[in-house]
């Protein structure tokens, strides 16, 4: 036998298997934050529609809040989810700060809104920071949520 060639490998069929399951679910995991990311993008979208219609009626006033309330679905849910669809392989996301970070994006575009509307107005009130600390506890939440979640599954850990 010359001495370049090699013998080749013998079939595992558990690794095909385990390989197999392993692109089924990053396929998995690019569809699920494709679709994320479009339902975001028409958030989005839907802000940019309601504050352009809002100042339509508003009689000529405009507030800063409800002019950049769009960006808080761009930055917050289509950028990140963008750039999980974009990635080879992709983390798994928890179910639950999924959901806690929607609320807190929720309530911070509910926030944003209540603000535009009063300034729009011509009043002033201090109960919208209330939409802001519950939206920061939410969006803290989810995070450290997100953080467990990785380290009870060994991503972030040494030697793994």
């Amino acid at each position: 036998m010359p001495a370049n060639s090699r013998k080749p490998e013998r079939f595992n069929p558990y690794q095909a298997y385990r390989h197999g399951v392993t692109r089924h679910k990053a396929l998995a995991a690019h569809n699920r934050y494709f679709r994320i990311m479009l339902a975001y993008a028409g958030v989005t979208a839907l802000c940019l529609v309601f504050c352009a219609i809002y100042e339509i009626f508003s009689f000529g006033e405009h507030s800063l809040f409800m002019r950049m309330m769009f960006m808080i679905p761009l930055l917050g849910g289509l950028a990140p989810f963008g750039l999980l669809a974009a990635s080879e392989n992709p983390p798994s996301i928890s179910r639950g700060a999924f959901n806690l970070w929607n609320s807190g994006l929720a309530v911070r575009i509910s926030g944003c809104l209540v603000r535009g509307i009063i300034e729009i107005s011509g009043r002033t009130s201090d109960y919208d920071y209330y939409y802001w600390i519950i939206s920061g506890i939410f969006l803290a939440i989810a995070f450290i949520h997100q953080v467990v979640a990785w380290r009870r599954e060994g991503i972030g850990r040494r030697g793994k």
